[in-house]
């Protein structure tokens, strides 16, 4: 086992905790949805839905703005699959880890190539537990164009919950290359005492 700098395992916890909502926080999370302006409720609706997903503490009257859009008929499969991400974004950021799970899993399946869906489903799979699932979604984010640097903070965090320190740090150090600017990523690699020159 990597021994880490002078922190405690429950700040570690906490940092990590922090770092997964942070990398999917960091993504574009809000995707923007068709306007149709025939509709100025669905409109509004939209709007809410999409800018409470960008926002770090969402109310939740937000989730039944998103419940408003994805009940409105018709709606194409790409315009389900943004609300269901931004739904799925305001529940992960109001801790109900289990529906935004649900919400960006739909997205997905929905529309595969919504690369900030795959990230923040990522994020998502993280808070689960579930390492491998996010390691894959991840990938996935990356291979469909989500910035480079979140695609791989993400793989990293998502290995060392599941304590594979080795290719955890060697993730950190990649993710810090792809954005050297970013002072929460580019700190990462510091905690690992062992790796230390």
């Amino acid at each position: 086992m990597i021994a880490l700098s002078a922190m405690s395992v429950k700040d570690i916890a906490a940092l990590l905790a922090g770092a997964a909502l942070a990398a999917s926080a960091c993504a574009p999370g809000a995707l923007a949805q068709a306007r149709s302006g025939d509709d100025p409720v669905l409109d509004t609706a939209r709007a809410e839905c999409e800018s409470a997903a960008r926002a770090s503490a969402p109310p939740a009257r937000a989730l039944g703005a998103c419940d408003l859009v994805l009940r409105a008929d018709p709606i194409t499969p790409a315009d389900r699959a943004r609300a269901l991400t931004n739904r799925g974004v305001i529940a992960r950021k109001r801790n109900d880890v289990m529906a935004a799970r649900a919400d960006l899993e739909d997205a997905v399946r929905d529309d595969s190539g919504l690369a900030e869906a795959w990230l923040s489903l990522s994020a998502a799979r993280i808070r689960a537990g579930a390492y491998d699932s996010a390691i894959e979604a991840a990938r996935e984010a990356g291979e469909r164009g989500a910035d480079p640097a979140l695609a791989r903070f993400n793989i990293a965090i998502a290995l060392e919950h599941a304590g594979r320190f080795d290719a955890a740090y060697a993730a950190y150090v990649a993710a810090a290359g792809l954005d050297p600017d970013n002072r929460l990523i580019a700190a990462q690699p510091a905690r690992f005492v062992r790796h230390r020159g």
